[in-house]
């Protein structure tokens, strides 16, 4: 069996091969010589296992900070929390630092005064979608033509003065609040100054947009037209317009004909879908519906309450919450004041915004089970990024969470579910750059043919493959050994392929040497220069994102590579600066991946030269291991037991929300075996990791 080309950076015990490695998985629990947590056993700190265990070098499960709930946790959170309205309140939050390329890293999630400010505001938004319908009703706007009001560009007052004669091409406009999204109707009131060949020709648009062009037959007030159109609108400003398209004059003809159009005035009125009645998400929500009183609102947070704290509420904080009811009512407000507070002070609550784990002794050292609902939170926010749903609390309230069975069950049907999107959108979208392509920018005097459509098409491409690995039996390292794909035509024809029959659709994309993740145009793009590639930004990547083999930083003074756009190509250039012995040291593997990835243009398309000199795509892995170009550096990649590793590594440390420690290594060294013997399908990593002691356990700080 193949012998690893990189060695994964904290567990020696994959020096060897993949075979070594499942050994060491297999031979670190001793028979009979531990406790259990769960159906794990692990090794105990006393020769009496009646006894409390401590953490010691051999077995610690480590600690975690409190967990703030970051921006995309929160907005997930609210979501679930209201039965699928996305509010999108966490956009106006500070931004989530990062820490070992994530942003769910507790230690670096503080809390800061804008923090307090914003989540205020936020609290008390979703306690006002609970409760209220939208505060404005339908709106019928009527904005005269010839007042201030209006906005005219042609023409003057007509002779009565209450209506606005546009005498040459022009326009009549008003702007109007939309209180929600809806259907809106929008119209005005005219009639014509007929002349010429044709009728009187006018149009209704908003917000600078035609959305209707008419015939206007009425010659007099007596006959005049109310022109309509229905739009789509979102809440917020809008401007309604009415425009003379087709002005007309004739002063040689006797009398002169002169063709005009007259506005009375132009409106709003809507929306057409407007509810007025019911409101279905209070109704789900607040515990009464004809009671307003001190018992419906004790109902309500009896209700609400554990599904915001995530856990069984205990009486005293039922107690509390309701205090700040009875404070709102006994100083004066009425039900509606006292529920919204009470609610508002719910999600103000470090219950609610972060994930609080509760320890008797918090100085301890003794290693002790999280609770059925903690688990349940660390499965849901690594899974789905959100709180956990009425099946999960279930799961949690029979105490089937403290066991390898019950959480493998709860895992294979929530990576099924559709929010495990998440893991698309939090997991790999950082782990593997994928939220980078939205930013990157290739310099277009270089690559014209790059747009915003390219870039949608190269975000989606490697989203839907890296989807095909969640929640199905697919081996993950064909993520970098995969011969098939997934293109749109924009992606066909940035490939040099076929298009597709559908608008996504399979192909070989070993004919073109790509496939895999090494093969997207997305990711290349991402890992170069906007203005030419980057063989050591490429071999970066791989090393520390797909390996898990980050390259130390450059020494003090080190220069970079200087541009020399007369001759050289960039390996030519690189080579050159590996014959630096301080440079040597790093760039003599990081390089060579990245020269395999160099028939890839900046925008990911096929290229034959360089700079006017042919492409060399061979290079050497260590071990003296040759290839030449992506599909065999991809292949060798993919069979390294360093890169299911590193899956396991980065999962780990996305899904506990902490950055790994010399400590865990046994038991990523057990994952890693279980991953293997699963068939490195995502399920069985996710499962492996979710019943780990890490996952599961926890101790104080003493």
């Amino acid at each position: 069996m193949q012998s690893p080309l990189f060695m994964p950076r904290r567990s020696p015990a994959l020096a060897g091969s993949l075979a070594v490695a499942l050994a060491v998985g297999a031979c670190g629990k001793g028979a009979g010589d531990g406790t259990r947590v769960g159906d794990t056993e692990v090794p105990t700190s006393t020769t009496d296992p009646s006894q409390p265990q401590t953490a010691t070098d051999a077995y610690d499960p480590g600690r975690k900070t409190l967990h703030r709930l970051n921006r995309a946790e929160y907005d997930n959170t609210v979501r679930d929390l209201l039965g699928g309205i996305d509010l999108g309140l966490a956009a106006t939050f500070p931004a989530d630092d990062h820490a070992a390329g994530y942003d769910n890293i507790a230690t670096n999630l503080s809390m800061s005064p804008l923090h307090v400010e914003m989540y205020e505001l936020a609290a008390f938004a979703v306690a006002d979608e609970i409760l209220y319908l939208p505060t404005a009703d339908a709106i019928d706007v009527r904005i005269e033509a010839e007042s201030a009001e209006a906005v005219q560009t042609a023409g003057g007052p007509s002779g009565s003065g209450t209506s606005w004669n546009l005498w040459s091409n022009g326009s009549i406009a008003g702007t109007f609040d939309a209180p929600i999204d809806g259907t809106y109707t929008l119209s005005a009131r005219v009639w014509g100054q007929q002349g010429g060949p044709d009728l009187v020709q006018a149009a209704i648009g908003h917000d600078g947009f035609v959305d209707q062009t008419f015939d206007v037959a009425a010659d007099d007030e007596s006959q005049a037209e109310v022109l309509s159109v229905d739009v789509e609108l979102t809440a917020g400003r809008h401007q309604v317009e009415v425009s003379f398209l087709n002005d007309y004059y004739d002063p040689k003809s006797d009398p002169p004909v002169d063709r005009n159009m007259v506005v009375d005035w132009v409106g709003a009125e809507g929306p057409a879908d407007l509810v007025t009645g019911d409101n279905p998400l209070r109704e789900s929500i607040v515990g009464c519906i004809d009671d307003a009183d001190e018992a419906c609102a004790r109902a309500t947070i009896e209700a609400f309450g554990p599904k915001a704290w995530r856990r069984p509420l205990e009486a005293a904080e039922i107690e509390g919450l309701m205090g700040v009811y009875e404070a709102v009512t006994g100083d004066g407000g009425d039900f509606e004041d006292g529920l919204r507070h009470m609610l508002a002070a719910t999600l103000l609550s470090p219950h609610f915004l972060y994930r609080v784990e509760l320890d008797d002794d918090p100085a301890s050292a003794t290693i002790t089970n999280l609770s059925d609902y903690e688990v349940a939170s660390r499965l849901s926010y690594m899974l789905w990024s959100s709180m956990p749903d009425e099946a999960l609390f279930e799961a949690a309230a029979n105490g089937e969470l403290q066991t390898d069975e019950g959480i493998r069950r709860q895992v294979e049907r929530m990576v099924a579910d559709p929010k495990s999107v998440a893991l698309i959108d939090n997991f790999a979208g950082q782990w593997l750059y994928l939220r980078a392509i939205d930013s990157v920018a290739p310099d277009p005097a270089v690559y014209p043919n790059f747009d915003e459509v390219l870039r949608a098409s190269m975000k989606l491409e490697v989203e839907r493959f890296v989807a095909s690995f969640v929640g199905t039996d697919r081996d993950m390292r064909e993520l970098m050994s995969a011969t098939e794909g997934e293109v749109d035509a924009i992606l066909a024809a940035h490939y040099d392929l076929a298009p597709p029959a559908d608008d996504w659709g399979t192909v070989d994309l070993a004919s073109v040497d790509r496939g895999g993740l090494l093969g997207m145009a997305g990711l290349l793009t991402v890992n170069s220069y906007p203005a030419r590639t980057s063989p050591v930004i490429r071999g970066h990547y791989v090393l520390g994102q797909l390996m898990c083999q980050e390259p130390p930083p450059p020494p003090a003074g080190v220069e970079g590579l200087e541009e020399d756009i007369d001759a050289q190509s960039v390996r030519e250039q690189l080579e050159q600066h590996r014959a630096d012995p301080v440079c040597a040291s790093c760039h003599v593997v990081m390089d060579e991946i990245g020269f395999g990835l160099e028939h890839f243009d900046v925008t990911g398309a096929w290229r034959d030269e360089d700079r006017g000199l042919p492409v060399d795509a061979s290079g050497t892995l260590p071990g003296e291991v040759t290839f030449y170009g992506a599909r065999e550096l991809s292949d060798l990649l993919a069979a390294d037991p360093a890169f299911p590793h590193c899956m396991a590594e980065q999962l780990f440390t996305y899904g506990l929300g902490r950055v790994p420690g010399d400590h865990d290594e046994r038991f990523l060294e057990d994952v890693d075996a279980a991953f293997a013997a699963g068939g490195y399908t995502f399920v069985e990593l996710a499962t492996a990791i979710a019943i780990s002691p890490p996952f599961r356990t926890r101790r104080g700080e003493p």
